[in-house]
């Protein structure tokens, strides 16, 4: 590896999408990619996205075997990756997943995805080691990379984290909101002088006046995160599946009108740095 980088193997919200008017920002949900030039694999989320990314990894050998993901939270549209995950059915792979949630322990996603009245796969086919780390207080550091994290406004919950490698900075926050329009201090903590800002924008600011405690932003509240806390590059994440390609432009350029350095983000997306 000659470079750090981060991909984006899924931006949607909610649910994926396939309708051929949603191509171009694709239609599988949350998951980033941050590989370092260390060749450390760091994934944050584990949508449908995560899938693709399984496929790669297996057919790509100058992937590392050590996997990091980091769970925001544990609803669906950010676990349902992992039933696929063909990773998890090879015995030279070890998978670290982190996470935090005040209602499950992060040990008991295994039990709750792989319930053998929904799928036919148990934990025990599964031949790579796996770990579940609870967070605690203390960054977590995986070599040259240090994985801050602070709770955000999201039903039961969610967690921003912030990974820094060799001074470069990437904040994550998604499926966040901003109650009463006031931004959430530990998000604009967090963002303060970023590198890369990914912000939730599932809904335009009109969809958004419909759905107050839905847990999500509007592209324009992500974009106040970014003016506000100095963060250098925003890409917006996280969009409705209703909103095919010709909105999401829409949403783009208007937000490109407030700042300059925002870009909508895409599937297949390849960020060096």
């Amino acid at each position: 590896m000659k470079t750090n980088y981060l991909k984006f193997w899924g931006v949607r919200g909610s649910r994926s999408t396939a309708e051929s008017n949603k191509l171009k920002y694709g239609g599988d949900t949350s998951c980033v990619e941050i590989r370092t030039k260390d060749n450390d694999l760091i994934i944050l989320d584990m949508g449908t996205g995560l899938s693709k990314l399984g496929e790669t990894i297996l057919s790509d050998s100058t992937y590392p075997r050590n996997i990091n993901i980091f769970l925001s939270h544990y609803h669906w549209d950010h676990l349902l990756g992992f039933l696929n995950f063909t990773p998890l059915f090879d015995e030279s792979f070890s998978i670290t997943i982190y996470g935090n949630n005040k209602l499950t322990s992060i040990d008991k996603i295994s039990e709750k995805i792989l319930d053998k009245a929904f799928w036919p796969v148990s934990l025990d086919m599964l031949k790579a080691k796996i770990n579940f780390v609870e967070l605690g207080n203390e960054p977590v550091i995986i070599n040259n990379s240090i994985i801050n994290f602070k709770d955000h406004s999201h039903p039961n919950g969610a967690t921003s984290y912030k990974v820094t490698i060799d001074n470069f900075s990437i904040l994550y926050s998604t499926d966040s909101e901003h109650p009463n329009n006031k931004l959430n201090e530990n998000v604009l903590k967090m963002a303060e002088n970023t590198d890369i800002l990914i912000h939730d924008s599932h809904f335009t600011e009109e969809d958004l006046e419909d759905h107050i405690g839905w847990g999500h932003s509007s592209w324009r509240q992500a974009v106040n995160v970014a003016i506000k806390s100095g963060a250098k590059k925003l890409f917006l994440f996280h969009y409705s599946p209703e909103y095919n390609d010709d909105i999401i432009d829409s949403i783009e350029q208007k937000a490109q009108i407030l700042l300059e350095t925002c870009e909508a983000s895409k599937q297949n997306l390849k960020v060096n740095f």
